[in-house]
């Protein structure tokens, strides 16, 4: 792993949400991959390739040591693209580290209404995540430290996973942040059918991250597809039976 992918460099921003001071981190525009969001069969996914899973590993991993109550990530806007099977819009994902404080759905609401953001951000910060390559580098050494002790303690294993006004977040206490670290740094590793994946919360599959190896080359196709379709309307979900017609052009419903 190159030292610049230890070091990640993200945009922070102060932000007052439902009267509470905030800080996010986003990464920086153009300087990293693309994401999308889909709902299917109850689940929702958060879609990229190997190098976006690798980014996402990171900043799970890095929220797990973030000190500074109520700070979180949010991939926003300029980090987004429609998703791959149906060229709906993507909701922007947030990743909260659930001891940092409260992020409840009216600070949702106040922050998907300042998405995008319109002003410079305040600078930016390091997040160091040289941590997670130790870890990758003995996953059993990592399983058996104290702080990864999670399953001693039912609450070290909370997990939300919802979309709340148009924000998909991801939020769990620091144990459950560095797991998905280590599970996400593995996605490409193996593949089935060109995509590979990861649950968030198993056994009940609420949320999952799935790379695809064909990423953008899908997303450009469904959305000249769904331009040809149904012109006129990118910024528009589709209806259920729409999708489906577009899945059968397409020949590639969610896997």
């Amino acid at each position: 792993m190159s030292p610049s992918a230890e070091r990640l460099k993200v945009h922070r921003r102060s932000l007052v949400l439902d009267g509470l001071h905030y800080t996010a981190l986003s990464p920086r525009p153009g300087a990293g991959p693309l994401f999308a969001t889909n709902n299917y069969h109850d689940t929702w996914h958060i879609l990229s390739d190997v190098v976006g899973a690798q980014l996402l590993a990171r900043l799970c991993w890095a929220m797990a040591y973030q000190r500074h109550e109520r700070t979180f990530v949010v991939i926003d806007p300029p980090s987004l693209c429609p998703n791959p099977f149906d060229a709906d819009p993507s909701s922007p994902v947030v990743i909260v580290n659930s001891d940092l404080g409260p992020f409840g759905r009216d600070a949702a609401d106040a922050l998907r209404a300042a998405l995008p953001f319109t002003t410079p951000s305040d600078g930016t910060v390091v997040l160091q995540t040289r941590g997670l390559d130790v870890a990758l580098a003995d996953p059993k050494a990592f399983a058996e430290r104290d702080d990864q002790a999670g399953w001693r303690d039912a609450h070290q294993k909370r997990r939300w996973i919802d979309v709340v006004h148009g924000l998909l977040v991801i939020a769990a206490p620091p144990p459950v942040l560095r797991e998905w670290g280590l599970e996400l740094s593995g996605l490409g590793e193996w593949s089935h059918e060109g995509s590979s994946w990861s649950h968030l919360d198993l056994p009940e599959r609420t949320g999952e991250v799935q790379i695809l190896e064909e990423f953008t080359t899908l997303v450009d196709q469904t959305m000249a597809a769904r331009e040809e379709r149904f012109p006129g309307r990118t910024t528009q979900r589709l209806s259920d039976a729409e999708r489906t017609e577009l899945w059968s052009l397409r020949q590639s419903p969610p896997g």
